[in-house]
């Protein structure tokens, strides 16, 4: 019975002690996370510009414009 009672004790200063230093660094992770996540929507946005500044004499009615990324 006594050493239930420990292994009891022992389960619950476990659980206590994680528990607490788990709320002591989720601010931390969170801002971190949304780091990442800010960085890597960051790196999709394409920006796209023209891919010809404009029109050339004797291309005219071919293809219009085209956009690229860059």
């Amino acid at each position: 019975m006594e050493i239930a009672l420990v292994f009891l004790a022992a389960l619950l200063w476990v659980t206590v002690t994680l528990s607490i230093l788990s709320a002591i660094d989720r601010p931390e992770r969170k801002a971190r996370r949304q780091q990442k996540r800010a960085e890597r929507s960051g790196h999709r946005r394409v920006q796209y510009r023209p891919a010809v500044s404009g029109p050339e004499p004797g291309k005219q009615g071919r293809q219009p414009r085209r956009l690229r990324p860059h």
